[in-house]
């Protein structure tokens, strides 16, 4: 998923498991050379270069932070001002926090609430300091005033900020010996229709669209620690008994890690990727990597290269069923139980799709969410075929497609429903995934050619975001039917 569904409704039915079991038998510029022949080594040729050099102190629960951003000006338009989104900061209270919802609180707060949040230190424009402010109450829109910028022209950002973080079994927070960093570095907003996109950070789905650029990556740990991110990291071994982990990312739209001194760590590598995986024992991290590593190949062979030199999976205490980044998973502990092999390995196909559709094709997940999870739906749905065969598809779809066709939803809610319209996010499961799902098994129907579309679509678009008018009209060229009429009877039509 993009975030995704509670993890109770991730939970593959037993006997549609049997069934299944039956049918089948049982800085870019730094990187690798590995790295380097991957597509997004290339694709980060003139983007705007993050470098993050980070200090995480446990003691403390929280995380310091120097961001150094060279930009240039791309929007056609002369700039005073640049907006980043710091997400972190809605941790800040009970009111403003995505993990503080009816429906999230006691899973993500067990322990009652704990604040975390954003302090800004300083921001700087070219080396002179300037003036920054919270354009929201949640403080995660940081207006940074500059002098005007013309179209072209380039400069560099600097700031510096504390990240405090809360005791909370989510996105970015502590829980279970595992801290977890995701969509917490600041980071520079969309512009779009002659403005900065300021969505709020929902408690459903996804607001995070975002444009790639160029990371470089330097955190400072305590001796112990293993860190997952979106790069694979290279580890130095500091005088004081430190850990200092450096990783270089090109074309990514965001770049996250988790921290732990309790996991385990396993290896592998398939057709050039560098694998890793981190969980509670070596087992579980093995059978993390058996789906990564399938998954992956069926992925390429269909939808064409994954775009990075190296792919990381890890286990976080949270109540999505998993949450993606460029190069990076992260799965729920309670995934990755034995009695829940089954569960484990469809979250992982699930997420492991989005490395194509969100990493590499990049859409409006907060305007257009089926564009981001129903694709990986349906991507799922195939690695089942491919992997289980005909009958395990089909009944997966009686519980991942048609359920969610006929179940009763009182919101007035649908698959290109907007994020802030949905209340809960069983709902959006249902609606986003089942039915948008539902969606694109008709098209594939209806025109035989949904492989070779999503191909066509994922290089067309790679490291840009489509538009759904985009995705339409290649549809309609790759398959010389036009898909309206389908696309507003399942998209936008409320059932």
């Amino acid at each position: 998923m993009r975030d995704g569904s509670i993890i109770k409704r991730w939970f593959f039915p037993a006997a549609v498991f049997l069934l299944l079991a039956a049918a089948s038998g049982i800085a870019w510029m730094l990187l690798s050379p590995s790295d380097a022949e991957r597509p997004a080594y290339y694709a980060g040729n003139g983007l705007d270069a993050y470098t993050y050099d980070m200090v995480f102190l446990p003691e403390n629960s929280s995380l310091a932070v120097t961001m150094t951003l060279e930009y240039t000006n791309r929007t056609g338009n002369p700039l005073d001002h640049l907006l980043l989104r710091t997400w972190a900061g809605a941790y800040e209270t009970e009111e403003t926090s995505p993990a503080a919802s009816d429906e999230l609180y006691d899973l993500c707060y067990p322990a009652g609430f704990s604040p975390g949040g954003i302090s800004v230190e300083g921001v700087w424009w070219q080396g002179s300091l300037t003036e920054a402010v919270f354009t929201d109450t949640a403080h995660t829109a940081l207006r940074v005033s500059i002098p005007v910028l013309a179209p072209e022209e380039s400069g560099l950002l600097r700031l510096r900020c504390l990240l405090s973080v809360p005791q909370c079994a989510h996105r970015f927070g502590y829980s279970e010996g595992i801290w977890q960093f995701g969509n917490v570095l600041p980071i520079l907003s969309v512009w779009r229709d002659d403005a900065w996109l300021e969505q709020p950070y929902t408690s459903v789905g996804d607001p995070f669209v975002s444009s790639c650029a160029n990371y470089s990556v330097s955190l400072t740990v305590p001796a112990g620690y293993l860190c997952a991110a979106s790069s694979l990291p290279e580890k130095q071994v500091l005088p004081d008994n430190r850990i200092r982990y450096t990783a270089h990312l090109s074309a990514a739209r965001d770049f996250a890690f988790a921290l732990s001194d309790i996991w385990k760590a396993a290896d592998s590598s398939t057709g050039g990727i560098r694998l890793q995986a981190y969980a509670a024992d070596e087992a579980g991290a093995k059978r993390i990597l058996k789906t990564m590593s399938r998954s992956l190949r069926i992925y390429e062979r269909l939808y064409g290269e994954y775009p990075y030199g190296s792919y990381t999976a890890c286990t976080v205490d949270f109540p999505f069923g998993g949450m993606e980044y460029p190069g990076l998973t992260f799965i729920a502990l309670s995934s990755t139980d034995d009695s829940l092999s089954d569960t484990l390995e469809l979250i992982l196909a699930h997420e492991t799709a989005h490395q194509w559709f969100y990493a590499l094709a990049g859409s409006d997940q907060y305007n257009e969410p089926w564009q981001d999870e129903a694709l990986c739906e349906y991507a799922m749905l195939r690695y089942v075929k491919e992997t289980y065969g005909q009958n395990a598809w089909e009944n997966l779809i009686i519980t991942r497609v048609r359920a969610p066709m006929q179940e009763k939803i009182t919101e007035r809610v649908t698959p290109a429903t907007p994020l802030d319209y949905f209340s809960r996010t069983d709902t959006y499961s249902t609606v986003v995934y089942g039915r948008g799902a539902a969606c694109l098994l008709a098209l594939e129907e209806m025109t035989g050619r949904m492989d070779a579309f999503l191909k066509a679509y994922c290089r067309q678009f790679s490291f840009k975001l489509a538009s759904r008018s985009d995705f339409t009209g290649l549809l309609e060229e790759v398959t010389g039917i036009d898909p309206r009429p389908l696309l507003t009877d399942y998209l936008d039509t409320l059932i």
